[in-house]
């Protein structure tokens, strides 16, 4: 069991693979657009909101595969390496990989390092004219709310609604929701029951694949079950197959070059391919199921 610690804390004292499941040419398709967030703050509009520090929160950090998209990079990049007092400072990351938070206090650790950091990181405005209000300021891919009560500070930096909408995917009858990490990186499809999400650079190899099923089939360790869900009255299976096994055990099938670049979004960079593939070739297969623990830790299926 893999200890987790806060993070402060811890900065302080430092067989011949089957074919991927196939359908009939898609229905729907879609391809995410980048999207500048470098406008100036006082050209964005400002709303009052509501609190939005509700949830779940943690400071903890184990290791990469804990994080998932650039608002976790950036939380762990812009953290303070010193250990400042809980109670006039704090810096978090929500448990749904959505939502940073950074709590201080003027006159102490004020979080201006962090502020910078942050807008350095994700390419947007830094934080000004904080009110005592929480107002929230639209930053192309980002919403940032701020507030100031007395000399307290407390800003969070969110995805915008239509970066969640761009990583939800419908069927028929089941919604798949995609890891932050693929923002602007995939391509999805839809074909009736089915949904398929491919590397936006490599569309012949799909990262994984959604259908209605209750089939005991389980695939082999080329292309294989990866999940089952029950979405409502609907069983859903995800299938993924391991590009860097196939890589490895086929050449033919898919270059080396295009099989490194899909598993890194299959595992959310969080391994080195050379290392897999070496073992692979070795006869040791377990590194490949690092796919499995990515896309079963960071994809839900629900109910329409």
């Amino acid at each position: 069991m893999v200890l987790l610690v806060p993070l402060i804390a811890l900065l302080a004292s430092c067989g011949t693979p089957q074919s991927a499941p196939t359908t009939e040419p898609k229905k729907q398709q879609s391809s995410q657009t980048p999207k500048s967030n470098s406008d100036t703050d006082s050209n964005q509009q400002k709303t009052v909101v509501d609190d939005p520090t509700q949830g779940d929160w943690t400071d903890a950090y184990s290791g990469p595969s804990d994080l998932d998209g650039e608002l976790d990079e950036a939380w762990l990049d812009c953290a303070p390496h010193n250990a400042p007092d809980p109670e006039a400072f704090s810096w978090k990351r929500s448990t749904d990989h959505s939502k940073v938070w950074m709590h201080a206090t003027e006159g102490g650790m004020d979080g201006s390092s962090q502020r910078s950091c942050i807008a350095d990181e994700l390419d947007i405005a830094d934080t000004a004219d904080l009110s005592d209000s929480w107002t929230v300021t639209s930053l192309g891919d980002y919403d940032r709310y701020q507030k100031r009560s007395g000399n307290v500070i407390n800003i969070v930096w969110q995805y915008s609604d239509a970066v969640k909408k761009s990583l939800t995917v419908e069927s028929d009858s089941y919604r798949v929701t995609l890891p932050y990490s693929w923002h602007n990186k995939i391509t999805t499809s839809v074909d009736g029951s089915t949904i398929t999400v491919t590397d936006r650079e490599h569309p012949k190899y799909a990262l994984c694949t959604f259908q209605v099923s209750d089939s005991s089939n389980a695939g082999d360790i080329g292309t294989s079950l990866i999940q089952k869900y029950q979405a409502g009255n609907t069983p859903v299976q995800m299938w993924a197959t391991r590009w860097a096994f196939v890589a490895a055990s086929d050449p033919p099938s898919i270059s080396a070059d295009d099989a490194e670049d899909v598993t890194d979004l299959q595992t959310g960079g969080t391994v080195e391919y050379d290392s897999i593939s070496a073992q692979i070739r070795a006869g040791d297969t377990s590194g490949v199921f690092a796919i499995d623990d990515y896309l079963k830790a960071h994809i839900a299926v629900s109910g329409l």
